[in-house]
């Protein structure tokens, strides 16, 4: 064999080195075959347990996600120009890697083929594997963590490739970008959008939290942490909360339906939460109550500090009709309404198109009145 032909490798099973081969295809990864005989039942030993040594950064990834993509929205609205939009693009797409990558090794940890791994984003598991050895997989996930590390303490990025992923370099920004900066109320998980909701509710009653609790029939310290957010209440139990409040259950559902949607390993709710209505009117009486149940769970400003929240880029008559009449308004407006009081306004878009669809006319049906002396 010609020189050069191996090459050191530790073994990831029992860590002991070893000469690996170079060779065509597929390097050895493990140093005998009973190492890789060890680690594959060790994995699906993993697998029936639900636990991997990826399971720990996927919600850490997929919220940098969602707090990178509600960044973009923000810069969308206060008029940013390329540059910045490109910036955020940027950092949004390398977390979208990041995300590919740790997919990539979970799957593999678990057992799945490359091909299995390769169709949903429509490779090949031969060119799957050639874009996305494990080497490099390894690699970027211990960059993300190591850069997400030292975020969580106010440090520089370990990588210099990697910059700061919350704002531009500062100086850098487009001279054509809009210098005004919105400040919308402070962006709220759905269930902490539902305990705000209560929470207003049960303070403008001007009632003792006992005198609610005894009303609504659950001990004080569990209203307590549903008003705070730390326990979701079950329908019934939100019904006659609501109730006590003198609240208006419709505002309140839509809170409630969001914040029981499942998104990882929570109690599910007890009833199920309801599917977007297809006839445009029942459409507009939902996107009516979810609209006024994000404004609820902002505490009900008043409708100037709204703009102002938006920038000053939307009137009061606007405002107005959003919390009356939100299918009459473009998808612009509605957007930067949910958007400034803390909202998502990716949730509702398909509400609002569905909304804003025109009403099917319905033929109306003839009746033919004769006059008696038709009769003779």
């Amino acid at each position: 064999m010609a020189v050069g032909a191996f090459r050191k490798a530790t073994c990831p099973q029992c860590g002991t080195p070893f000469r690996q081969e170079r060779r065509q295809g597929r390097p050895f990864t493990y140093c005998s075959p009973e190492c890789k005989a060890s680690a594959s039942r060790r994995n699906k030993g993993s697998e029936r347990r639900g636990s991997s040594p990826y399971d720990d950064d996927l919600q850490a990834v997929g919220e940098d996600i969602d707090q990178l993509a509600n960044d973009l929205l923000a810069a969308i609205h206060n008029g940013a120009g390329p540059h910045e939009l490109l910036w955020h693009g940027a950092g949004l797409y390398r977390t979208l890697q990041d995300f590919t990558a740790l997919n990539i090794g979970r799957g593999r940890a678990r057992g799945q083929t490359w091909d299995q791994l390769g169709a949903p984003l429509g490779l090949s598991g031969e060119r799957l594997r050639k874009r996305w050895p494990m080497s490099m997989v390894t690699r970027r996930l211990e960059n993300y963590r190591a850069n997400r590390a030292a975020r969580q303490t106010g440090q520089p990025p370990v990588s210099p490739a990697v910059p700061s992923q919350r704002r531009p370099p500062a100086g850098e920004a487009d001279k054509d970008s809009d210098t005004a900066t919105a400040a919308p109320f402070a962006a709220q998980t759905p269930p902490q959008q539902l305990a705000g909701a209560l929470s207003v509710l049960q303070r403008r009653t001007g009632k003792p939290l006992r005198q609610t609790a005894a009303e609504t029939g659950i001990s004080p310290s569990h209203l307590s942490r549903l008003l705070a957010g730390t326990r979701r209440p079950s329908w019934p139990v939100a019904t006659n909360l609501v109730a006590a409040c003198d609240g208006n259950l419709h505002e309140v559902r839509p809170l409630w339906e969001n914040a029981h949607r499942p998104t990882g390993p929570l109690s599910a709710p007890t009833r199920p939460t309801a599917t977007p209505a297809e006839d445009p009117g029942q459409a507009r009486a939902q996107l009516r109550d979810a609209l006024r149940g994000l404004y609820l769970a902002a505490d009900r400003p008043d409708l100037w500090r709204v703009r102002a929240a938006t920038a000053d880029t939307l009137t009061i008559g606007q405002i107005a009709c959003a919390l009356t009449n939100p299918h009459l308004l473009g998808w612009s407006v509605t957007s930067r309404f949910v958007f400034a009081l803390g909202g998502r306004p990716a949730d509702l878009r398909a509400l609002w198109h569905t909304a804003t669809r025109p009403t099917p006319m319905t033929p109306p049906t003839t009746h033919h009145h004769f006059m008696a002396e038709a009769f003779g």
